[in-house]
């Protein structure tokens, strides 16, 4: 998969990782999904990469999103265009925190944290 170059993106705080391993971005689990579409939209917003699996499967698909030096924010189920243009839209706006309402139910509390065990950084 590639990722289209971005003057914007390149210049942007908002680091976003793309999960696209065992599960995430397979058209065999979401074959309704534009996968390289929503990895071309989101690279032209902020500075995305690419990663293999965050093991996060439950959630696939699974993006996460650090704005200046604020924690990371671990979003899933970003399956379809509605859910992937909201994701545009609080890229644009910068990814302030909170997420909008409409992200909310797709912010997701890894399995590291709900045992205490602290937060990965983007």
């Amino acid at each position: 998969m590639t990722k289209a170059p971005s003057a914007l993106g390149s210049g942007t705080g908002t680091r976003v990782l793309i999960c696209r391993g065992c599960c995430c971005g397979t058209e065999r689990k979401h074959p309704a999904v534009d996968h390289d579409g929503q990895i071309v939209a989101i690279s032209a917003l902020a500075r995305a990469r690419v990663v293999d699996c965050v093991g996060e499967c439950a959630h696939s698909n699974v993006v996460i999103v650090r704005s200046g030096n604020g924690p990371s924010v671990w979003l899933g189920g970003i399956n379809n265009p509605a859910i992937t243009s909201a994701l545009c839209d609080w890229l644009v706006a910068g990814a302030p925190q909170p997420p909008p309402q409409v992200l909310q139910s797709r912010v997701i509390v890894r399995r590291s944290e709900a045992v205490g065990a602290g937060a990965e950084h983007v």
